[in-house]
């Protein structure tokens, strides 16, 4: 993997709500260098925003892309409002 430590499975629930550049390539596999040539280019794999000077990521979308679920949610919601838990048990 890239460069200095890894973010573990079992710490992605205490994750900010924005990761900084290097963070964030990190959890893809990508060096400092590589994350932000990337960034430059335009080709980060994942979306991310300017916060006046600086570049942070949203975690969910760092996520997203792993197919992993964001902490605290779960999948089978109601699909019409996405809500996250059955909240139409009435109905049928």
């Amino acid at each position: 993997m890239g460069e200095g430590p890894q973010v573990r499975l079992d710490e992605v629930g205490s994750l900010p709500v924005v990761l900084d550049v290097v963070t964030a390539g990190r959890m893809l596999g990508l060096g400092r260098t590589t994350a932000y040539r990337l960034l430059s280019q335009g080709a980060f794999p994942v979306p991310v925003h300017r916060a006046g000077k600086a570049w942070v990521v949203p975690t969910a979308g760092v996520l997203a892309y792993l197919g992993l679920d964001l902490p605290g949610t779960q999948r089978g919601g109601c699909g019409r409002c996405s809500a996250r838990g059955n909240h139409r048990k009435g109905e049928k």
